[in-house]
């Protein structure tokens, strides 16, 4: 449940920085007709993996984050229509791992948001009182210097990433938003 939470607010947080006005929620029946028209039609193999989450990119098109994925992903929302400069559709992909997801949005054809929940991992353990040593403002340097490295990229939308940190015990997590290179945000939850 708190994982679930971790990865709505972030998905909340997609939505407001992509500049989204009204989210229309696409059902399976109009998932066709509302496609990008430069988007291919029939399916691929293929699941996101950790590695090819690395190498999709901010500005990519659909079709190269397609490639890069080797399946298409299915339409869960879209705002305005296809041609249009703040045409706006966000994807979710099939990934590889128990319990995980992800999402991509694009607008005016290029990614301007990926976010994934259980794809990317990292070893790196956060601890209450290396939580409370990181301030807003400092810079990814200076926070990974005290918690002993990068964690795993749960959402990125141009110079603005969000990565997350496991705790010690079962569904204690951080999550840190960096703009810039320097952190505006931090989150905990359940951290010893």
């Amino acid at each position: 449940m708190k994982k679930k939470l971790i990865f709505g607010t972030a998905l909340l947080l997609s939505l407001g920085l992509a500049g989204c006005g009204e989210t229309a929620t696409k059902d399976e029946s109009t998932n066709d007709s509302k496609q990008e028209a430069s988007a291919p039609a029939a399916k691929e193999e293929g699941k996101l993996t950790e590695e090819k989450f690395k190498q999709i990119k901010d500005g990519m098109t659909y079709e190269e984050v397609v490639k890069i994925v080797g399946a298409e992903g299915n339409i869960i929302s879209e705002t305005g229509s296809a041609g249009e400069p703040h045409h706006t559709v966000m994807y979710e992909f099939e990934t590889d791992g128990v319990m995980s997801s992800s999402t991509m949005m694009f607008q005016g054809g290029k990614l301007i948001n990926k976010a994934q929940f259980g794809v990317e991992t990292s070893d790196i353990e956060i601890t209450l009182e290396q939580f409370n040593k990181l301030a807003n403002g400092m810079t990814k340097e200076q926070v990974f210097d005290i918690l002993g490295g990068e964690g795993a990229v749960l959402s990125e939308s141009g110079d603005i990433v969000m990565y997350t940190y496991n705790g010690k015990s079962l569904g204690a997590n951080a999550s840190l938003m960096f703009q810039g290179g320097k952190l505006m945000n931090k989150t905990q939850l359940g951290l010893e």
